[in-house]
This record gives C-alpha cells, structure tokens and sequence, in this order.
C-alpha cells in the first residue's frame, strides 16, 4: 500500500510540475506573441500610436515629408514583420508594413492577400497564365506578404511595439501611425523608390497627405477591446 501511495505521489508530482512547465512560457506576450492578454502591462495598454487622435481631432497636413531607412530597416527586422516604410511628416512618423508569419497575433481580420496560387504553382490563382507582378507594387494581393485593410484590424500590442520601437530610437517623434494596407503600402513604397533616387519628397506631399487622412481619418478614435483590458 505504501509503495501504490508513493508511486501515485510521484506521478502527480511530475504531473503538475509539467502542467506549471507548459503554464509558464505557454501564450506569453513576446517579441513573436503580440496576441496574448494573460500578462498585458500598463506599458502594453498605454496607447503609444494615434496618441493625439485619442483626445482630439487631428490633422494630416504637413509641411515636409522624408523618408527614414534607418527606421524601415528596424522596423523591418521586429518578428511579425517582413518589410517597413516609414515616412517621417513633420516629426510625425508614418508607417507602412507587410506581415508575416514570424509572429502570431499580429491582426485580427483576414488578410487581403490571396496565396491559393502557390500550392498550384501560380503566381496569380485570377489569372493562371498571367505569372508577372508589377514590378512598382510592393503587395499585389496575391502570392505575397499578409496586407491588412483597415488598421485598427492590426493588435494594439504589434501597434504598440513598433510604436515604442520608433520613439526609442527617435526620440523627436510625436506620433505614430500604423498601417498595413495594400494601397497605402504601395503609395509609401512609390514614395520610397522616389527617396532612394535622391528626389526631394516635398512635391508628393498632397499625395502623401491625402491618402494618409483617408486610412487613418482625422475624427478622435475609440479605445480597441485589446486596449480596454
């Protein structure tokens, strides 16, 4: 009886130790889990993108418009990111991206991108003998990195840390604004091309102006379900 007692003991015991193992490390927040809310921090949950847009109108109407490698290239190297774009626009930084899967929890919606083709050997599943992309689209919705339509479908804590990414690295910056819609990326990336020329970006500030406002309105937001909890 004593022997069935410590062998009943010693299997619980390792039960449990690998039970608290599994619970310990399992669905944290980490550099490639932006998607977990069991350890959310105030750090997580304190808004470090559209901060302004949080309490007032804002605007989108600047003055001067560059582009920072330094920047897209850090951007670009966080898990959950295969490419980056940021514009800095009166020491407010704009952000574009395409997602992949480096990282779990990065967006909540679908994403734009169709890759059905490429178990078939396609590069584009609409137009199977079509196999060219068009070489001044940096996402073409098919056969490529995850785009998000809407921004507030990106996680507040992916937002969050490519945010404080930014300000860390420049501290002049006074906001931050996300997205990784198709559309939008493909205008940053068009005004990249233009950078990497050596052309002044100022002439495409209307451009630039015109379509930030429509992706990222101007009207204050309302706090994510993410944000809240």
């Amino acid at each position: 009886m004593s022997y069935f007692r410590l062998i009943t003991t010693i299997l619980c015991t390792c039960s449990f130790i690998l039970l608290g193992g599994c619970y310990s490390w399992y669905d944290y927040n980490s550099a490639n889990n932006y998607g977990s809310r069991r350890d959310a921090s105030k750090d997580d949950t304190s808004r470090a993108y559209q901060t302004q847009q949080q309490y007032a109108a804002v605007s989108h109407k600047h003055t001067n418009l560059e582009m920072s490698q330094f920047l897209s290239d850090q951007i670009a190297a966080m898990d959950g990111v295969n490419s980056a774009i940021v514009m800095l626009a009166d020491n407010i930084a704009y952000v574009a991206i395409t997602i992949d899967k480096s990282a779990s929890g990065t967006h909540s919606a679908p994403s734009e991108t169709n890759n059905a083709g490429t178990v078939r050997g396609l590069y584009n599943p609409y137009q199977p003998f079509n196999d060219s992309a068009d070489p001044n689209k940096l996402a073409t919705g098919t056969n490529s990195y995850d785009t998000v339509m809407n921004h507030e479908q990106i996680t507040h804590l992916f937002k969050q840390k490519i945010a404080e990414k930014i300000r860390s690295l420049q501290p002049t910056v006074q906001d931050v604004y996300i997205s990784a819609n198709r559309i939008y990326l493909n205008v940053m990336n068009k005004l990249a091309q233009e950078a990497w020329s050596g052309h002044d970006l100022k002439p495409f500030l209307p451009e630039f102006d015109s379509i930030s406002e429509s992706i990222f309105g101007t009207q204050p937001t309302i706090p994510s379900q993410s944000e809240s909890h």
